[in-house]
C-alpha cells in the first residue's frame, strides 16, 4: 500500500535516531475510524514516554506534508511483552526464546507447540519442545507469539 511506504519513509528517521526500528504499520478503518497503527521496538524495549514522543513527532509531520486528507487518529505502540512473530526478521530476533505456536490444523495430534525457538528452516520453523527439534511448516502457522506462560519453577 502506497500510503503505508510514505508513513515509513517520514517516520522511520525518527525510530532510527532513537536506536528503533519500525515493526509494523497498518492503515485501516475500524469501527468507522481510520487508524495509522505503528508498532515499534528497540533494544531493552521502548517506554511509553518514547513512544508519546514518537506520536506527536509523526502527527506534527503527517500534518505538515498532509499524505492522509481524512480524520485519522495514530496509535504508536510496543510490541508487547508477548510480542507476534510474523515475519522472517522476527523469527530471526526471537531465536532462543521461548515461543508458543499456534497451527490452522492439527500436526502430530496437536495444534499448540510450545518450546525454544531454533531457527528457521526451509520454508519451516524450528522448535525445541522438551528436547525434540520439530520443524512446523510456514504455511501451517496460523499464529507465532513470544510465550509468557512458562513455569519459572522448572528454569
Amino acid at each position: 500500500m502506497e500510503i503505508i511506504e510514505k508513513i515509513r519513509s517520514l517516520i522511520e528517521p525518527l525510530v532510527l535516531e532513537n536506536q528503533g526500528s519500525i515493526l509494523d504499520i497498518t492503515y485501516k478503518r475500524e469501527g468507522g475510524s481510520l487508524i495509522l497503527r505503528v508498532v515499534v521496538d528497540k533494544e531493552g524495549g521502548i517506554t511509553m514516554g518514547e513512544c508519546a514522543e514518537l506520536n506527536k513527532k509523526l502527527s506534527d509531520i503527517l500534518d505538515k506534508e498532509n499524505i492522509i486528507d481524512e480524520e485519522y487518529t495514530i496509535e504508536i505502540s510496543s510490541p508487547g511483552l508477548d510480542r507476534k512473530l510474523t515475519k522472517d526478521s522476527d523469527f530471526i530476533w526471537a531465536v532462543g526464546k521461548e515461543v508458543k505456536i499456534t497451527t490452522y490444523a492439527p500436526l502430530e495430534g496437536k495444534n499448540v507447540f510450545l518450546g525454544k525457538l531454533m531457527g528457521l528452516g526451509d520454508k519451516t520453523v524450528v522448535i525445541s519442545e522438551e528436547g525434540i527439534s520439530l520443524d512446523i511448516p510456514r504455511e501451517k502457522v496460523a499464529s507465532a507469539r513470544l510465550n509468557l506462560n512458562i513455569d519459572w519453577s522448572k528454569k
